[in-house]
């Protein structure tokens, strides 16, 4: 047996016609080697199914035969469609390494390596992506073998960058699906290997990074050529910018960003620049519904190019900014001042003012208020004998003077006691950065002192009317 051959085929021959002359390597669920057809002398790929070893014989059979049905149907795909990698013939075999039976299928040997390999490349050469033009022209040829796929009711359901193949042709470089048939055998495939296993459920094949909603969540909708559409806007953006869309580190942070109502993989999301036209589009093909995507590929290709187009003669420059119909980002916690405040200084106060809209307020931490308690110190006074029936100021908390009574019997506050219903905010020297529980602390100390200052006021003014009406009675 070959070094590195997991398996033990290199030089075997395969159904008497395929000699098995190399490995090539092996992913999650096969092994590729590298073979001659005996009777044509033509370079062949050979692509073995590895079966968990824990299946029964009665569940290797039902396996076997859909392997072999989906054999066929790739078979007649790469015959309808020359951007679909061709299915020659399909078996299944002993390895001699473990005794276990191989299911293979034999291919047309492709020269030339994967897309992943080639953004691989330009992520290590920090390249930063390609025009839109010309990831249409690269990605042009696998579209339309995925449209034909799509015509004839099949759908890949992993397609990714690992599953489209640069080849060199007598034409140049075209873009060739694999793996159509694997991934649909083993995401309908439900694998009962014992009676823990069951709770599994069926085993969908896919790479999370480029999986669709519905393939996280079967609640979403069903699997369908939609779902492939998703697949394909995403490589379409990760061609673009020379990095993947979705980063994360195991299935459930895919899952959670893929079923993320609020945050769309848009381009200009991810500081693509494109028309408004395309931007659209591709916002649509990566809806989380997937009754809102377009239907299959064809059709996403053909509104994607139209676009283009649009976008072209329109004379609009594109452009990653956020579109103005977006609602803007919430302000921060803290608005800063521009300049240092000295050291020893006393904290400056001021007040935020913003641009009224016509959008209902909203509250952004900057104010605290106990239900029930007075706006200001006017309010509190509505309760004495002597303010009742005085109208209070039409906009209290706005008031940039000392807030005065009607009354004139009524002591004034002084200035420097006054509370204000702004919010202090110093400005912390460059390089240091005010936390969180500090400015927490400041607001609490500062509505403790405003609470007791008010309070002793309003005891004053309350101490002050009583003394008048003790004066002016007539049993004194």
């Amino acid at each position: 047996m070959a070094p590195n051959d997991p398996i033990g085929l290199v030089g075997q021959v395969l159904d008497g016609q395929f000699h098995v002359d190399s490995y090539v390597g092996e992913g999650g669920f096969s092994s590729v080697y590298k073979g001659t057809s005996v009777g044509l002398n033509e370079p062949i790929a050979v692509k073995c199914l590895k079966l968990p070893p824990a299946l029964g014989s009665a569940l290797v059979e039902s396996f076997v035969k859909r392997f072999r049905d989906e054999s066929r149907i790739h078979y007649k795909l790469s015959q309808g469609n020359l951007h679909i990698v061709r299915s020659i013939a399909s078996g299944t075999t002993i390895a001699p390494a473990t005794s276990a039976l191989v299911p293979y299928t034999v291919l047309e040997w492709l020269d030339g390596r994967s897309l992943a390999e080639e953004l691989a490349e330009r992520r290590e050469k920090h390249m930063t992506g390609r025009s839109l033009p010309e990831a249409v022209k690269l990605l042009d040829s696998a579209i339309d073998a995925l449209a034909y796929a799509h015509s004839q009711g099949v759908v890949h359901r992993d397609l990714n960058p690992g599953n489209l193949f640069l080849a060199r042709t007598p034409a140049g470089i075209k873009l060739k699906v694999l793996d159509f048939g694997v991934a649909k055998i083993l995401a309908d495939s439900a694998l009962a290997m014992s009676s823990t296993a069951r709770t599994v459920g069926n085993v969908r094949m896919f790479a999370p990074a480029y999986g669709a909603p519905e393939q996280f969540d079967e609640s979403v909708g069903a699997i369908g050529p939609w779902t492939d559409v998703y697949s394909v806007a995403l490589v379409t953006l990760e061609v673009l910018r020379d990095r993947t869309v979705m980063e994360g580190e195991h299935i459930g942070e895919f899952a959670m960003k893929a079923l993320d109502a609020t945050n769309r993989p848009t381009p200009r999301a991810l500081g693509v620049s494109v028309g408004d036209e395309v931007e659209a589009v591709l916002a649509r093909a990566l809806a989380l519904d997937p009754r809102e995507r377009p239907r299959d590929a064809g059709e996403l290709w053909g509104m994607l190019k139209h676009a283009l187009g649009v976008d072209g003669q329109s004379g609009r420059k594109a452009h990653a900014v956020r579109p103005a119909s977006m609602p803007p980002p919430p302000p921060p916690d803290t608005q800063r001042m521009h300049e240092r405040v000295p050291e020893g200084a006393a904290s400056p106060v001021i007040e935020v003012s913003r641009t009224p809209s016509k959008a209902p307020a909203r509250a952004h931490g900057t104010t605290l208020r106990m239900p029930g308690a007075p706006h200001s110190g006017t309010h509190a006074l509505a309760g004495t004998p002597a303010a009742r029936g005085t109208p209070a100021p039409a906009n209290p908390l706005r008031t940039t003077q000392p807030m005065r009574s009607s009354s004139p019997s009524v002591p004034q506050r002084p200035s420097s006691s006054s509370v204000s219903t702004s919010v202090a905010v110093v400005s912390p020297a460059p390089g240091r950065r005010a936390g969180k529980p500090v400015a927490l602390l400041v607001v609490l100390t500062l509505l403790v002192l405003g609470a007791l200052a008010g309070g002793a006021w309003l005891l004053a003014a309350r101490a002050h009317h009583a003394a008048l009406a003790a004066a002016s009675s007539p049993w004194c």
